[in-house]
C-alpha cells in the first residue's frame, strides 16, 4: 500500500516510483491529483508550468523513438543514439525539470552521434505542404480582425507530427473556442501602444496560419517580428524552413534568436535578439514548449501564450483540459 504525504503537486510525487507503478496504478494517482484540483500552481497569482510529471516521460521517450528512426542510418548507430538519450532522459527526469529543455539536450546528443545535423527535415517540408493546403482552405472561414487572425495563429498549434492533420481541420470547422481568452488584453494594450511586437515561432507548417496575423499587425502600425530558431529543434521552424515555405520575400521582418533549443532560453540567444526582447511591447510564445519554458520566469513583460494544450501536464497546470486552446497573458 502507497503511503500519500502532503503533495503540493503531482511532479512531487517520487518520479522512480511513478514510473515502477503499474498503468491502473498510474492512471488512478493521475486521477486522483486531477480531481483534487492540485494540478494548478501559481506564481504571483499567474499560472505557470512547473515541470515535469510521470507521464512526460513515456512522451519524451516517443520523442527519442522518433528522433532516432529518422535521424540513424544503421541499426548500430540508432541503438547508441537511443541509448545515449535515454542516459540523458534519466539522468534530468526529476521534479521541477523543464520537458522542454530536456528534450533539447538529449536531441543535439541524438544529432551528435548520428551526423545528422536536421533528422526532421523531411517531416517539416511535408508539414509545410500540408499546413499550407489546410490553412488556404480554412483562411476564409475566418474574420480579418486582430481577435479572429489570432484565433487562425492558435488554429495552426493543432499541427504536430504525433496527430493527424484532420484534427485541425475539424478544428476549424467547428469553430475555434478559447477556453482562457485574454485576447481583449492584448487588443487593448496595442490600441495605446503600437510597438515591437514578437511572435516566437513554434512548429514549421505554422507559418501560413501566424502570417496573416503579422501581416494584419503590420497594416495597424505595429512592428511585428516572426521570431525563428537559429537551428534544428525537432519540427520547428527554422530560417531554411521559412525560405522553403515560400516566405523568404516577407514584408514582416523574419529573424533568428540563434539558438536551437525546444522552447525559449534567454541565456542562450543572441545578443541582438536580447535587444529586439527588451524593446518589446508584446511577446506571443507559440505552442506548448514557449509556455513550458517561459511561463515561470519573473519576467516584466507582456506576454500571450497561445496554444493548444495537447497533453495532460501544461492542461493541467492551465486549469484546462486537454486539447482545448489557450489565448493566456502571462
Amino acid at each position: 500500500m502507497i503511503k500519500v504525504h502532503r503533495f503540493n503537486s503531482f511532479a512531487q510525487v517520487s518520479v522512480s516510483l511513478y514510473l515502477n507503478l503499474d498503468f491502473d496504478s498510474k492512471c488512478l494517482l493521475q486521477a486522483i491529483f486531477r480531481d483534487v484540483g492540485l494540478r494548478v500552481m501559481q506564481r504571483d497569482g499567474k499560472m505557470v508550468f512547473r515541470g515535469v510529471q510521470g507521464e512526460c516521460w513515456e512522451c519524451l521517450s516517443k520523442l527519442i523513438d522518433k528522433t532516432v528512426k529518422l535521424a540513424a542510418q544503421s541499426k548500430d548507430v540508432e541503438e547508441k543514439a537511443r541509448d545515449e538519450a535515454f542516459l540523458i532522459l534519466r539522468k534530468n527526469f526529476k521534479p521541477g525539470a523543464i520537458p522542454a529543455f530536456i528534450a533539447t539536450r538529449f536531441q543535439e546528443k541524438i544529432r551528435e552521434i548520428t551526423g545528422n545535423p536536421d533528422p526532421f527535415l523531411e517531416l517539416k517540408r511535408e508539414e509545410i505542404k500540408v499546413a499550407k493546403s489546410l490553412a488556404e482552405w480554412l483562411r476564409p472561414r475566418f474574420e480579418n480582425n486582430l481577435r479572429s487572425l489570432f484565433s487562425f495563429s492558435a488554429l495552426g498549434n493543432a499541427l504536430d507530427f504525433f496527430r493527424d492533420p484532420e484534427e485541425l481541420k475539424k478544428d476549424g470547422e467547428t469553430g475555434l473556442q478559447f477556453s482562457i481568452d485574454d485576447l481583449d488584453k492584448v487588443e487593448e494594450l496595442i490600441s495605446k501602444n503600437k510597438g515591437i511586437i514578437l511572435l516566437l515561432a513554434d512548429n514549421a507548417g505554422e507559418i501560413y496560419f501566424d502570417m496573416p496575423v503579422l501581416e494584419y499587425l503590420l497594416e495597424m502600425g505595429c512592428k511585428p517580428f516572426y521570431v525563428v530558431k537559429g537551428g534544428p529543434a525537432q519540427n520547428d521552424l527554422t530560417i531554411d524552413d521559412v525560405k522553403w515555405a515560400g516566405y523568404e520575400q516577407s514584408r514582416v521582418p523574419i529573424v533568428s534568436h540563434g539558438s536551437s533549443v525546444v522552447g525559449l532560453d534567454l541565456n542562450k540567444v543572441s545578443d541582438e535578439f536580447k535587444k529586439l526582447f527588451d524593446e518589446a511591447t508584446l511577446i506571443v510564445g507559440k505552442g506548448m514548449g514557449h509556455y513550458e519554458t517561459m511561463s515561470h520566469l519573473a519576467l516584466d513583460k507582456n506576454i500571450l501564450f497561445l496554444l493548444k494544450a495537447k497533453c495532460n501536464p501544461v492542461a493541467g497546470s492551465l486549469g484546462v483540459n486537454k486539447d482545448e486552446f489557450v489565448a493566456y497573458w502571462g
